[in-house]
């Protein structure tokens, strides 16, 4: 019996009885496959999480990794993740200065694919608490 969500052309190596075979479902993150695929996913605690921690922990991640850039641009990323982490945690953050702040991080993030998964998922955060 075939099933709805099995891919009809498996391979089984009839040596090892191993299948090349994958199932997938409920919410999808990064996905390789292949001899040398690679993929990373962020997973993130329930809906119920506190935004602004979540918020905190990337900016953390993305201190750490503005190594990642060459000089000037590295700094300036630095500068960024603080200044946002200060508007976002005043009294009345001010969406146009955050958003601001995100763009200019999307732009110098743009050449290293880790920082701008970062980025991404700090504009989603923020963009939750903003509205």
């Amino acid at each position: 019996m075939d099933r709805p969500d099995s891919h009809q052309g498996a391979d089984v190596d009839a040596t090892s009885g191993v299948s090349n075979e994958f199932h997938i479902g409920g919410n999808v993150g990064a996905i390789a496959t292949g001899q040398h695929g690679q993929a990373t996913g962020n997973v993130y605690a329930s809906a119920a999480g506190d935004p602004l921690e979540m918020i905190d922990r990337l900016l953390r991640q993305l201190e750490a990794d503005a190594g990642m850039l060459e000089g000037e641009q590295a700094e300036e990323v630095l500068d960024d993740v603080q200044r946002l982490h200060t508007e976002i945690h005043s009294r009345r953050p001010r969406a146009e200065s955050i958003r601001l702040m995100l763009s200019r991080l999307t732009a110098a993030a743009s050449s290293t694919a880790a920082l701008l998964g970062t980025v991404e998922q700090i504009k989603e955060l923020v963009s939750a608490i903003t509205h």
